[in-house]
């Protein structure tokens, strides 16, 4: 029985009409949504649960949502119940279902194209959630919704296979952080533009060995730190993750403040995204530079204006509506920001907090 014919008899019963009828309808055998075939040997319309089956209704229609909510996350509640509040006009009773691990398959699949990205969600980290709904959620429009999937160990190869060119990196991230995510996955993953996502692979016991060659040669020290102390490093990925951090301890001359403004405008216009970063990040940096940088097409450039204490307020004010919640993260964290440039930027990653990063 479909999960609105459910609800539809629980709202019939509380007008009067036999609820053993209704209970059971054209479905003899009882296996209705979210029963399941052989559970719960007493029918929801069997006489003797009709006490119970009245408060259980009345709660489930409580005028409270509060109260509906509490009913949706007994874990002891009725298959019955859950596809009532399944259809609950409150998202947050919605989500609570979808988060009840009494909650059937059936009861997931509907709140599977629930409209609120909060329960799906709820449906993409429920521990009964299918390979199948996780393949049908991998394609959602909320980012949120993907980085669970992305995390999930239930997530075949194939859908993993899929997010690795998500748009964004925190899709990516979770990606190469999956145990289940196979050794060619996190090839092409240590190869990635974001740095934290390449620390994902580079953590991952199951990236192959050359792809920890190439990531304890990594730009980043973190990235080649990570790699150092990857569980499956051989001594060879060790020891050249100590060589290239000891040969790259020198103070680049984008970093050094004593560089002169000559060089840092130079370095300012450098192909190389990691240069243009040191300059954002140089408190000797010229004020006209940090606000050309501060529209750099590179995010981790924008992040390290953001970041640098000597960037003016206009500029932080700015940077506190960036696109890319890392960068508005970084003005929320800068000792010099005012309140309220900070405010915006706190403002900013609450409305963001669940639209997808560009």
């Amino acid at each position: 029985m479909a999960i609105g014919k459910w609800v539809q008899a629980g709202r019939n019963h509380g007008s009067g009409k036999n609820i053993q009828q209704q209970g059971r309808g054209s479905d003899s055998t009882g296996t209705g949504p979210g029963t399941g075939e052989g559970d719960h040997s007493e029918k929801v319309g069997s006489p003797s649960n009709i006490p119970t089956l009245n408060s259980l209704i009345r709660r489930a229609l409580d005028p409270d949502y509060k109260k509906r909510k509490l009913a949706a996350a007994d874990r002891n509640a009725h298959p019955f119940i859950l596809a009532c509040l399944a259809m609950d006009e409150e998202e947050k009773v919605r989500a609570e279902v979808a988060a009840n691990p009494s909650a059937t398959l059936e009861i997931l699949t509907h709140l599977l194209h629930d409209p609120d990205e909060n329960v799906r969600v709820k449906v993409a980290t429920s521990r009964t959630v299918t390979a199948q709904m996780l393949d049908a959620l991998a394609g959602d429009s909320a980012f949120a919704v993907r980085v669970e999937v992305a995390k999930s160990r239930t997530a075949e190869p194939a859908v993993l296979t899929y997010l690795v060119n998500d748009p964004s990196h925190d899709v990516r991230s979770a990606v190469a952080s999956n145990a289940g995510a196979t050794p060619d996955i996190l090839a092409i993953l240590s190869e990635d533009d974001s740095p934290a996502v390449r620390m994902a692979a580079a953590r991952n016991a199951r990236t192959p060995e050359h792809a920890l060659e190439t990531l304890a040669r990594d730009e980043d020290r973190s990235v080649r730190m990570a790699a150092y102390g990857n569980p499956s490093a051989t001594e060879e990925v060790r020891k050249l993750a100590e060589e290239i951090s000891i040969t790259t301890t020198k103070v680049h001359p984008a970093l050094d403040a004593g560089s002169d403004p000559d060089s840092l405008g130079a370095m300012a216009v450098s192909d190389n995204w990691v240069i243009r970063q040191g300059v954002a990040m140089n408190k000797a940096t010229p004020k006209d530079l940090l606000a050309s940088l501060a529209m750099d097409r590179n995010w981790q450039v924008r992040r390290g204006v953001a970041l640098n204490t000597a960037t003016p307020e206009k500029i932080l004010h700015d940077l506190a509506s960036d696109p890319e919640r890392d960068v508005r993260q970084a003005v929320a964290d800068n000792p010099s920001a005012t309140k309220d440039v900070i405010d915006i930027a706190l403002r900013s990653l609450e409305v963001h907090k669940h639209r997808q990063p560009i």
